[in-house]
């Protein structure tokens, strides 16, 4: 999609000038409205002025390059404790960690995966995934969406 390769090439060119890594970037449908959701993180994490201040510089970029043709509603957050997984090195970062990956397409008769990150594959195309006891590869092409699972010790 040209519209969120050139979203994300000028996000992460802000986000980078404030010590902030994009982690993900989506322009979704729903309803009849549009959405573009950026995720933002950094060592320690972001905070509510780090999400607001990328918004408002983003927000006039896009504006001014005239990127998005349609009516949307921009949204920056962070990750959050159930952090998506939006790069090939995150799952090299978050290697040991539970993971939930939902595929494009069925592996060993299975559309979702769930289990423990073990990382990448020597070549780096493919993620490693313990479920079961059994080691499943993931080709990234075949992962819909993969999050991390995280519970909180209260």
């Amino acid at each position: 999609m040209v519209i969120l390769d050139r979203v994300v090439e000028i996000a992460e060119e802000i986000a980078a000038s404030d010590g902030l890594e994009l982690v993900h970037t989506e322009f979704v449908p729903d309803g009849k409205k549009w959405f573009l959701r950026l995720y933002i993180d950094r060592e320690g994490g972001v905070t509510i002025s780090d999400c607001t201040k990328l918004s408002r510089q983003l927000a006039v970029e896009l504006d001014v390059e005239d990127v998005i043709p349609q009516a949307y509603t921009l949204e920056v957050s962070s990750p959050g404790i159930d952090r998506i997984m939006g790069k090939p090195h995150d799952y090299e970062k978050f290697a040991g960690e539970n993971i939930h990956i939902r595929l494009r397409r069925a592996i060993n008769g299975h559309r979702k995966l769930k289990g423990v990150l073990k990382g990448l594959d020597k070549s780096g195309a493919q993620v490693i995934v313990e479920c079961d006891g059994e080691m499943v590869t993931v080709p990234f092409p075949d992962i819909a969406r993969a999050n991390l699972v995280r519970e909180i010790d209260l």
